[in-house]
């Protein structure tokens, strides 16, 4: 079964539906062929029966009540000498060889002719000693009797032979049905098992690699080009699986190559920023003279960009990082409650500015957890200048953070950051953690920043072995939170990462 398996996966697809279809035609036609066979058989045998062994079995009862009647004739004529009944005799011996002749054309047996030739001969004497019987009546009577009764014996056997022989011919021709019946029934439901199996392993070979290379082409759309599919499938597919792989090797190239260069552009540009922003700061502190006021005013929108602009090239820089996997992170015992007061104090300004109710939510006595705490930091102010931007005047945002049970042995950190805005679409909501991806903004507003900063927290949560998420509903605001495991001191995993 493996062994034929494999060699029915070696076929392309063509000859597989070439094989399937011609199983199933071999099936119909070998079906038909011996049901033709058989039906004609049963054909003979019902012909015979009718045909033969019915006219056959009345001739002979047909002999038989000739015969009677030719002997009742004899005995009145003999008894009252009247002329009718011996025309009547007469008549009935011309019946009896018509008759007699009849079932010799019927009849094809040696047993059969033999009786048959037993009863001329007999049916011939009696006519004989019939004629002579006016003279010798005693002599009559006993040899009519004993011809008669050889006459009556043979004609009986005949129609018994015949009646045994259409007996016989009945019950082949049922035995015959029913031994055709199980037999198509048999060969039915194995060939029918064949074509299914057939079938199966022609529709699993083409589906299976077809879902893996599907499967795996939906993660090369997600952003992961390291993917490369080896499968067993027809020609055409492998085929298919081998242009796949070379184009993920491609697209991993050019990935690559913008990811260098991004990176390479934004390293460049920040020594050259670093200076600006630097000259920007000593002019704005009037060290090389005093300033007029739309000096300070294009000084301060000059500082306020380029502090924008350096820390974008900073948030592409570390993203590069974290995907080569060359960013360093010192884990370290922190307190979460301690650095979510500290990210809240840093955007409370902006919040009432802009007139945005900013609460926070923390269950008391929150664990120390074992973490890079500039990192987390990082993350929660990233979530927070996220709300910060989807949030309109008047909203509200809630930061919150408690501890759950994963399983028994397992307890985690759970910080949520909610807001009021205008929430996610639900096709977006998959593609947040994308870098450089931003949700279409409403008519008449822009949405400002660089998409980097939910794919920062992504790689940072997911490197302490934690999970982001997002929750959402157009028009009711957004739910973004995320996990930490809370690690002991002497934990195997937080020793290695100490190390």
């Amino acid at each position: 079964m493996i062994q034929f398996e494999r060699q029915f996966m070696r076929l392309s697809i063509f000859w597989r539906v070439i094989l399937v279809q011609s199983a199933l035609v071999a099936l119909i036609l070998g079906l038909s062929l011996y049901a033709l066979t058989e039906l004609k058989h049963l054909a003979q045998l019902s012909s015979a029966i009718l045909n033969v062994d019915s006219p056959c079995i009345e001739q002979e009862k047909r002999l038989l009540k000739i015969f009677l009647a030719q002997m009742r004739d004899a005995k009145k004529f003999l008894l009252l000498q009247d002329r009718i009944f011996y025309a009547s005799f007469q008549q009935g011996t011309h019946d009896f060889r018509g008759a007699l002749e009849g079932v010799e054309r019927l009849v094809d047996s040696p047993t059969e002719k033999e009786l048959l030739q037993r009863i001329r001969t007999s049916h011939q004497q009696f006519v004989k000693e019939f004629d002579l019987a006016t003279s010798e009546e005693e002599s009559w009577q006993q040899k009519s009797a004993e011809l008669g009764e050889s006459i009556l014996g043979a004609t009986e056997q005949l129609i018994r032979l015949r009646e045994n022989l259409t007996a016989e011919k009945t019950e082949a021709a049922r035995d015959r049905a029913a031994s055709a019946a199980t037999l198509m029934a048999w060969l039915t439901i194995g060939g029918v098992s064949a074509a299914v199996l057939l079938a199966y392993l022609h529709a699993r070979g083409v589906n299976r690699p077809l879902k893996k290379l599907a499967k795996e082409m939906h993660q090369v759309g997600e952003g992961e080009f390291s993917r490369c599919i080896d499968i067993r499938a027809p020609q055409e597919i492998e085929q298919l699986a081998e242009d796949f792989n070379g184009m993920v090797a491609k697209l991993a190239e050019l990935d690559q190559m913008k990811a260098d260069f991004i990176s390479h552009v934004s390293h460049e540009l920040r020594t050259p920023l670093t200076a600006m922003r630097e000259g920007t700061a000593i002019l704005l502190e009037e060290i090389s003279g005093p300033l007029t006021a739309s000096q300070r005013k294009v000084l301060e929108v000059l500082s306020s960009n380029s502090d924008r602009l350096y820390r974008s090239i900073c948030s592409i820089l570390d993203l590069s990082k974290m995907e080569a996997g060359m960013m360093e992170y010192q884990l370290v015992p922190c307190d979460p409650a301690a650095l979510i007061h500290r990210s809240v104090t840093s955007v409370e300004l902006i919040a009432r500015t802009k007139g945005i109710h900013l609460e926070s939510n923390l269950a008391e006595d929150l664990p120390v957890i074992f973490a890079d705490e500039e990192r987390i930091q990082q993350v929660l102010d990233n979530l927070l200048g996220n709300a910060l931007k989807f949030t309109p005047a008047g909203g509200k945002i809630i930061i919150g953070a408690k501890t759950r049970r994963e399983n028994e042995s397992a307890r985690l950190l759970e910080v949520s950051v909610s807001d009021s805005g205008e929430g996610i679409p639900a096709e977006d909501l998959q593609r947040v953690f994308e870098r450089f991806y931003q949700s279409p903004p409403r008519i008449g507003r822009t949405r400002p920043g660089t998409g980097l900063g939910l794919p920062i927290a992504r790689h940072i949560v997911e490197h302490h072995q934690g999970k982001i998420r997002v929750e959402s509903e157009p028009g009711t605001g957004s739910v973004f939170s995320f996990t930490l495991p809370i690690w002991a001191d002497n934990s195997p995993w937080a020793a290695e990462r100490q190390t």
